[in-house]
């Protein structure tokens, strides 16, 4: 059975934070992806939007498994799960690989899950920089925000995913954005091809 539409193919499926418009970057492949400028800030904010055929329940239990980042979240080169305040909150550590001369990225954030309406999921990310000390070699991202939305289908799950990041340190602009822009495509498009096989089947992974 294939997958409809990626979800967000206008980007106005999924909240604003302010009224500045999206563009539209790419439309294709499953995965819809748009930047507008983020107030104060050299680097954009980005958003996408994806049809994964996994049910809700695995599709957020796999996004929140740290031991699978790296097969899914590009460029990660560690991740740890530093603490579980409640149950619907994690503390989370990443480094992120780099291309030579530039130095290796970090982040320390916290996801918080709300549940809305039935069948829904939103997943806010708050970058905490300082919950941890540096790390020597390795430069801190001082601004992590964003959100993660997902939603119920009968083929699946839709999901989105606004974010925004600020690099730290000292990196060039166009590079800091060619990586900024790409890996929220790329993590849904690794999430969409780990549940791929399941589009064929029945149904969602595991259901009947």
């Amino acid at each position: 059975m294939g997958a409809p539409h990626a979800f967000g193919a206008s980007a106005e499926a999924w909240p604003a934070s302010d009224d500045a418009p999206w563009t539209a970057l790419h439309e294709g492949d499953g995965v819809a992806l748009y930047t507008r400028p983020f107030p104060g800030s050299a680097f954009p904010e980005v958003r996408v939007s994806a049809h994964v055929c996994a049910t809700l329940p695995q599709l957020v239990k796999f996004v929140e498994d740290v031991s699978a980042f790296t097969t899914w979240i590009p460029d990660t080169a560690e991740a740890q799960l530093l603490a579980t305040p409640s149950p619907q909150e994690q503390l989370y550590y990443i480094r992120t690989s780099m291309p030579w001369p530039v130095k290796h990225r970090d982040m320390v954030y916290r996801l918080t899950e709300s549940a809305g309406a039935p069948g829904t999921l939103s997943v806010s990310i708050q970058g905490v920089p300082d919950y941890l000390p540096p790390v020597r070699g390795v430069i801190r991202m001082t601004h992590v925000s964003g959100r993660w939305t997902f939603r119920d289908d009968a083929q699946g799950t839709l999901i989105g995913l606004d974010m925004h990041i600020e690099p730290g340190g000292n990196v060039p602009v166009w590079l800091a954005n060619r990586r900024i822009v790409a890996m929220p495509g790329g993590m849904l498009a690794n999430l969409r091809a780990r549940f791929a096989a399941s589009c064929h089947a029945a149904g969602p992974a595991g259901s009947e």
